[in-house]
């Protein structure tokens, strides 16, 4: 699995890396939720899921 550099989310406080895979059956990239150094948190479908989940993570203080 190849993947792309990390895209800046949430005003730098997260980041989503992208696969050149695809989630099975669909044309939707392989995602994960990131902290801004590029640690993995969680697989995720779809940016705007990642984007949701980022804000609530950054406002309970986990991100």
């Amino acid at each position: 699995m190849v993947t792309k550099p990390l895209e800046p989310i949430c005003k730098g406080r997260a980041a989503l890396e992208y696969s050149t895979l695809h989630e099975p059956g669909t044309d939707t990239q392989i995602m994960w939720l990131c902290r801004p150094n590029g640690e993995r948190l969680e697989l995720m479908h779809g940016r705007e899921a990642a984007e949701a989940r980022a804000a609530a993570l950054i406002e309970k203080g986990a991100l």
